[in-house]
């Protein structure tokens, strides 16, 4: 998975800055700072007390992981706006009892960044299944997906050596199934193992 989650915009760093601000506050998450850098980058930062305080009681450790900064920047001369993606949370041990609120984190955080570039959601291009002719976890979230009218591209990586390279090169895992989600944006999301949850709220099944 992309460890932050940019997107571009047609809007000035000014307009960026004061929607980044509106959004936090309409979301009720405290503004608690505000840095530029000597690049011309600007950090808008800020802290979701009641979600960061259920991460960090279940595990102190998490702290360099909660997101709490907002990135404007202006590069090539396009402004992106950005933030840590939250998802990052979800290869830590507490991921079982801290899923909800990692999810509920992701959907405001990403909510604001496309709000703040006047942007909508990025749309799914592709989905990538990786699998295997022995895996029974791949089998089960096939016939999974495809019960729920999702289309997809199955990947046998054990008959296909290139693309099992692809698979390790963007997740670091050698494991199956791997689900990969691309979008429009050139973005992508990753996930690794059966994960009903993390699947449903990305491919919007049972919604």
């Amino acid at each position: 998975m992309n460890i932050a989650y940019f997107r571009k915009t047609e809007r000035s760093m000014d307009e960026v800055i004061a929607a980044v601000k509106e959004g936090l506050v309409k979301r009720n998450i405290a503004v608690t700072g505000e840095t530029a850098l000597p690049g011309g980058s600007v950090l808008i930062q800020f802290l979701d007390a009641p979600r960061a305080e259920k991460i960090l009681t279940e595990d102190r450790m998490l702290l360099g992981l909660v997101p709490m900064v907002v990135m404007i920047e202006k590069k090539e001369g396009s402004v992106f706006v950005g933030v840590m993606n939250p998802q990052l949370l979800g290869g830590t041990q507490a991921v079982d009892i801290i899923e909800g609120t990692i999810g509920e984190m992701e959907t405001e955080l990403k909510g604001l960044v496309n709000e703040a570039a006047g942007v909508g959601a990025p749309k799914i291009e592709r989905i990538r299944l990786y699998s295997t002719a022995t895996c029974p976890y791949c089998k089960m979230e096939k016939e999974y997906l495809e019960k729920h009218d999702v289309k997809f591209d199955l990947i046998m990586v054990d008959a296909d050596r290139k693309a099992a390279e692809e698979m390790i090169r963007k997740s670091g895992q050698t494991g199956v199934p791997q689900t990969e989600v691309v979008y429009d944006s050139g973005d992508y999301d990753l996930v690794l193992g059966f994960d009903k949850g993390r699947l449903n709220q990305l491919l919007s099944i049972g919604k």
